[in-house]
């Protein structure tokens, strides 16, 4: 029989992240499931000119804090991707890829 979770995530967008990272936190044992990429929508469902709407600082994820040069700016949805990415590694989160 395979492991029993005590959640499953579905979608490792922000807030599958955020919510992974506090089950974390929390000691729970859980899985993020998207059947894509970390990011997915941000990395095929966006023009290239597209800017996130809100301020950079209020783009943080929990257990994150900005360390950038312009917290006001808008950081386009490349960089935000990288980001998800990089906030996925640094927390060590048990995302799963390429599900379906």
């Amino acid at each position: 029989m395979g492991e029993v979770l005590d959640a499953l995530v579905i979608g490792a967008g922000p807030a599958g992240l955020g919510v992974s990272y506090f089950l974390k936190r929390e000691g729970l044992n859980h899985q993020v499931l998207d059947r894509g990429r970390i990011g997915e929508t941000g990395r095929t469902q966006r023009w290239n000119s597209f800017r996130l709407n809100s301020p950079t600082i209020r783009s943080i994820l929990p257990g994150d804090a900005y360390e950038g040069p312009d917290p006001w700016g808008a950081i386009t949805h490349h960089e935000f991707v990288a980001y998800l990415e990089g906030y996925t590694e640094r927390h060590c989160l048990p995302v799963i890829t390429q599900t379906q």
